[in-house]
């Protein structure tokens, strides 16, 4: 069946084409009257909207397209948050995907965003090689590309998260005052901030002259291992509270290893603080109700998105303006203290 056209519409119904394809896009400039009448006959009559024309005609989709890891964690749901209600006062649409930072289905979800003519793209990168290559790829064609969170890439583009150095180091300090000195270092395989978190927990304790173990770190597979990463933590941690050296404070690294660990530690028996510190990345929005209210690192995450759409709206409403300079925007995080630590 051939499909229909707006000239069909036109011819069937006797209005301009032009007529037909305002009330299409719902322009102001036509009736509702006449907007029911030509969108009834085109539902009816199997008229599909041409995407693809329209980007030939204006060079835009007002697509913008975003890969987060994983949509049901509490961080990337806030910035989802701030993003949608910049966007809601404005004719973009956001195209959300998932890729559980696995390396391949980031590469077909870009793949996929770039066929679809997305204007622009926000992701949270795995750091896979040949998926950052291609984002350079994106961003020389024009397409403007936002890193989130994991920002620490040699990549010339704009990128928005937090000071990771100074939110670690902060915590790490207040553990010490605490009397804490022998204090695990719990991450994630996440690239692109993991090494600054890292590097705020190790000078920290340089700076204190506390001496620094190598089993004192641990990194753990989160997302590919599922309930495997909770069984390698649990045996961690077992074995370090049975050492002659056990520790007496732990830092985690990321939203999730931080409820992980509390699991964990609830299972072993562990009380929290008496036996051990606990603090970490934490965006979940009532971690005073934990037992013992937990102490964490909020990072302002809404805000993130806001900061994201606003920046990319600016950038392709003024296309014509090409530039080379890229922002690298570090929004304060906060170190809430709380009973845990």
């Amino acid at each position: 069946m051939k499909r229909i056209t707006i000239k069909d519409i036109a011819k069937a119904l006797g209005y301009s084409p032009g007529t037909i394809s305002k009330a299409l896009a719902d322009s102001y400039e036509i009736s509702n009257i006449t907007k029911i009448e030509i969108q009834k006959y085109a539902n009816e009559n199997g008229y599909s909207f041409n995407h693809y024309a329209k980007l030939l005609r204006t060079g835009r989709t007002n697509i913008i397209g975003m890969i987060v890891p994983a949509i049901g964690n509490s961080f990337f749901s806030q910035i989802l948050e701030g993003i949608e209600e910049q966007m809601s006062k404005t004719a973009y649409n956001l195209l959300i995907m998932q890729s559980n930072d696995d390396p391949v289905c980031e590469m077909t979800h870009l793949e996929t965003l770039y066929k679809k003519g997305a204007d622009a793209i926000v992701i949270t990168p795995t750091g896979n090689r040949a998926s950052m290559e291609y984002l350079k790829k994106l961003k020389d064609e024009g397409i403007p590309v936002v890193l989130m969170d994991r920002t620490n890439y040699n990549i010339d583009t704009h990128k928005i998260g937090i000071d990771n150095y100074a939110a670690v180091y902060e915590s790490i300090t207040h553990l010490i005052n605490q009397g804490r000195t022998n204090i695990l270092f719990i991450s994630s395989f996440a690239k692109g901030v993991v090494e600054e978190r890292r590097r705020g927990y190790l000078q920290c304790l340089r700076d204190y002259n506390i001496q620094y173990h190598s089993k004192n770190l641990l990194s753990i597979d989160v997302e590919k291992k599922g309930r495997k990463s909770q069984e390698e933590l649990m045996l961690y941690l077992s074995q370090k509270m049975k050492s002659e050296l056990p520790p007496d404070a732990i830092f985690t690294a990321s939203d999730q290893l931080t409820y992980q660990t509390l699991e964990v530690l609830h299972a072993l028996h562990i009380e929290v603080p008496a036996q051990l510190s606990l603090i970490g990345f934490a965006n979940f929005r009532f971690t005073n109700i934990f037992e013992p209210p937990l102490s964490c690192i909020v990072q302002p995450s809404k805000e993130m998105g806001a900061q994201a759409f606003l920046l990319l709206s600016e950038i392709l409403e003024n296309q014509s303006q090409k530039t080379t300079l890229f922002k690298n925007i570090k929004l304060p995080a906060s170190v809430e203290i709380r009973q845990s630590s």
